[in-house]
């Protein structure tokens, strides 16, 4: 016994099929929004390309670095602690900043040392360029209605130690007013 199937059709798709131009149609529209969007694509991979050849050749970068971190969250600790990799910083080139929405933010810039003046060459060159230079940024989820006099922290050996309670204790008076003054003033350093 031998058992055929044939594809069930509507009647409006029985109608698109059996027109040769409307297909015709349908797949030059098709391949014409294929077409741009794959152009869209290369054009942003080309200008992400020149950005960071740009700051490959100048080792400064013109977006926000993420410095590497890591969380440690311990279930039977009543705090959990990111650590960030920020060598070579100083505790007044790092500001730690907390809005009221929880959302800790770790910034600053990484400036590069002045340039070693080889008289007998004139500018120095750099056969190599590895380091990293320019602004950074990194931003953590903490719980909502964290103050900075909730955090903690601690630089030592380029590594900045950011804790902070598992439960925010002032979640039940968030204060929305005067919250930015007090940040800009007593945030713009981590405390030891």
């Amino acid at each position: 016994m031998t058992v055929h199937f044939s594809p069930v059709t509507s009647p409006a798709t029985q109608k698109m099929t059996d027109n040769p131009n409307r297909r015709q149609v349908d797949a030059e529209d098709y391949y014409r929004r294929f077409d741009r969007s794959l152009a869209k694509r290369y054009v942003q991979l080309v200008l992400a390309h020149r950005r960071r050849t740009a700051a490959l050749r100048t080792g400064v970068s013109t977006e926000p670095l993420q410095p590497r971190m890591e969380i440690c969250d311990a279930p039977d600790s009543p705090v959990i602690t990111a650590v960030f990799e920020l060598p070579g910083l100083r505790k007044d080139e790092i500001g730690v900043h907390i809005t009221p929405m929880g959302r800790l933010t770790i910034s600053g810039e990484r400036r590069r040392p002045p340039l070693l003046n080889n008289e007998s060459e004139g500018l120095p060159r750099y056969p190599v360029r590895e380091l990293k230079y320019g602004r950074f940024e990194r931003t953590v989820e903490v719980p909502p209605g964290l103050e900075v006099k909730d955090i903690s922290a601690n630089l030592a050996d380029g590594m900045l130690s950011v804790s902070w309670p598992r439960h925010s204790p002032s979640a039940t008076q968030v204060s929305q007013s005067g919250s930015a003054s007090a940040l800009a003033s007593s945030s713009t350093q981590p405390h030891s």
